[in-house]
């Protein structure tokens, strides 16, 4: 029988072995979902473990390498006698016995037992992550973030560290790692998790990573069941919570005894006169989860202790989650917030999340927080970690740990919350005021909203028309949308087009001419994105979700001048900042008057030398562009 070899324990030869193993199995065995494999793989790992314990396993584990009998009578027995608290009446094998043997072979060889804490959990998660597919809500979070937020906590030695949405135990083995690479006495570490898979899968992995860990099977919401547990097992007086629990409105809690059980699964009315929401004695219909695990963390804490939790945007910016804040500001102080990449959870899933971290106190100061923006998270939206040419993609979270207990910081910044009820970390961000200063002292210029600009009549801006789908392909007048903005550029060959009288219909409101500019204002990506329109393409309709800036005569900047002023590094993620996004759909909207663009007071050789280039290069790609789209007209559709 073929079988991989490791010569050193190290996480790439783990990784590329269990990646080896699972899609050898995924082409030859007969399971029909990735989590058969994998709970079944880490069965596997069970029983691996369990040959090196009693002579009597080994035996049985060696009869079964060798052919006889059948997964599911030779090693579940010996699963159940040894991991009672894992494997109860109903659990067996899914795989055929030859895949099984295979697997059991492959990891057999692995040094299960001489692996640093975090390797087997590096690897496996590793593996993991992409191949589950998160119908549940539960998408794995990048190692990266988790280390991040056990270092922001920095547990002390000894104590209680908590997840109750634990996964693949991923908070649970970095946490001892931690505690291991700062030399500190480990403490209790218990994971909790609904689904029966990766129960399995994570109890395996404490095993070997965290063997002080406890992981339990349950419904973390139903909190009467919480409150039965013995001492030694129950989640209650953690110091630290640290989680990422499913979330999504697709996957709402509607059972009246879990809802009944949590203030936030109450509804809950704004009052004016307070300015404040109250708890009203009616039991909401449904509740994402994510408001429930909130709640959940917070009464999972003892007083002083301290939460770091992942949660999706909406949370921190919906008018409708103001009640969310109220009760966490009853309960304690934020501390913390981290704003996420979009790419962060992709391509599991699409859906922007942050990072709050919080307090449990009776005396909260609530007057400011620590804001810190990651823009990079290693890997970009299809999951890749490493670029075309081999280099690795930029990771901030790394940084940002760091610098939480910087004297000086450099992502890290104290900020006054002006919304209590819009906590968006990005809205807050001072360091993008830091690099507006820096370009604007380097450009001479003074810094500037573009409302201000408007003002002064150097600026127009407006919104953009939708023609219907009907007049969609009744013409040859390009119709722009956000698909066709890319490199200062309109694509020469747009997805839709549409007849000259729709056109003319729009014609006069849009007011599109040469130096146009068309800045995307909604969707998924390209915020903040703009185009230049030239003598050659301006005869067109731009799309309600893109921006149409014209600059004036009396402006003191030209429209070029002004499309590199909105693509300098400090505009762009000031612009980021201001883009409030709705699960997965962002817009500018009328924040984009709000944006704040280094106008330079006077001409600067620097600023007109680079201008200059820029405009040059614009004009003559333009140029070549508009002969191109002639060999464009004899194309035909499929």
């Amino acid at each position: 029988m073929s079988q991989l070899k490791i010569k050193s324990p190290n996480t790439s030869n783990y990784f590329d072995a269990f990646r080896k193993l699972y899609y050898h199995l995924y082409s030859n065995s007969n399971a029909s979902r990735a989590e058969r494999i994998i709970g079944d793989l880490s069965k596997l790992l069970f029983i691996a473990l369990c040959r090196g314990n009693k002579l009597q396993s080994a035996q049985a584990i060696d009869e079964y390498l060798d052919g006889k009998e059948s997964a599911n009578t030779l090693l579940l027995p010996i699963l159940k006698a040894s991991y009672t608290d894992v494997f109860g009446h109903d659990d067996k094998f899914h795989l055929d016995d030859t895949s099984l043997r295979y697997g059991l072979s492959v990891i057999a060889n692995l040094d299960l037992h001489e692996a640093k804490s975090h390797l087997l959990g590096d690897a496996f998660q590793a593996l993991i992550g992409p191949n589950l597919r998160g119908d549940k809500g539960q998408f794995f979070t990048p190692k990266s973030i988790v280390r991040c937020m056990i270092a922001v906590l920095s547990p002390k030695a000894g104590a209680k560290v908590v997840d109750p949405a634990c996964g693949t135990a991923g908070f649970l083995i970095e946490t001892a790692s931690y505690w291991e690479s700062k030399g500190r006495k480990r403490g209790k570490l218990i994971g909790i998790d609904k689904d029966n898979d990766l129960f399995v899968f994570a109890s395996a992995l404490a095993e070997l990573a965290a063997p002080n860990s406890s992981v339990l099977n349950a419904n973390s919401l139903d909190i009467k069941a919480l409150l039965k547990l013995d001492e030694f097992l129950s989640p209650f007086d953690a110091d630290y919570v640290l989680t990422n629990p499913p979330f999504g409105a697709k996957i709402p809690i509607k059972e009246k005894e879990i809802l009944s059980q949590f203030d936030l699964g109450h509804n809950w009315e704004f009052s004016k006169k307070t300015n404040s929401w109250k708890k009203t004695t009616r039991i909401s219909l449904s509740r994402d989860p994510q408001i429930l695990f909130i709640e959940l963390c917070v009464r999972l804490l003892k007083p002083n202790g301290m939460l770091g939790i992942v949660l999706p945007e909406g949370v921190f910016g919906n008018s409708g989650s103001g009640f969310v804040m109220d009760y966490l500001r009853s309960n304690g102080e934020i501390i913390g917030l981290i704003d996420c990449p979009r790419t962060s959870f992709q391509p599991g899933t699409d859906t922007k999340t942050n990072i709050l971290f919080f307090k449990k106190t009776v005396k909260p100061n609530n007057n400011s927080v620590k804001i810190a923006v990651a823009l990079t998270c290693g890997h970009d939206r299809r999951g890749r970690t490493t670029k075309n040419d081999g280099t690795p993609f930029p990771d901030d979270f790394a940084a940002i740990a760091t610098d939480w207990s910087a004297k000086k910081h450099e992502y890290w910044f104290e900020s006054e919350i002006s919304n209590k009820y819009y906590l968006v970390p990005r809205y807050y961000d001072r360091k993008t005021n830091l690099l507006l200063e820096r370009d604007a002292e380097r450009l001479n210029a003074k810094i500037m909203s573009l409302q201000e600009m408007i003002e002064r009549g150097w600026v127009s801006v407006q919104k953009g028309h939708e023609v219907g789908s009907e007049a969609y392909g009744s013409g040859d007048i390009p119709f722009i949308r956000t698909s066709d903005i890319s490199n200062f550029e309109v694509s020469i060959d747009p997805t839709k087009s549409v007849s000259e009288d729709v056109f003319h219909s729009v014609r006069s409101e849009q007011n599109l001419n040469p130096g146009t500019i068309l800045m995307v204002v909604d969707g998924r990506y390209r915020i903040g994105r703009c185009a230049i329109l030239h003598e050659f393409n301006y005869k067109c309709i731009a799309q309600s979700h893109l921006r149409i800036i014209n600059v004036s005569k009396e402006a003191p900047i030209s429209s070029f001048e002004l499309l590199y002023l909105l693509s300098l590094s400090s505009v762009q993620r000031d612009i980021r900042s201001l883009v409030f996004i709705q699960s997965t759909l962002g817009s500018l909207g009328n924040r984009i008057k709000e944006i704040k663009i280094p106008v330079p007071k006077k001409q600067n050789a620097e600023f007109s030398a680079m201008v200059s280039a820029f405009t040059d290069a614009l004009k003559e790609r333009a140029k070549w562009l508009n002969v191109l789209s002639r060999f464009e007209e004899g194309s035909v559709e499929l």
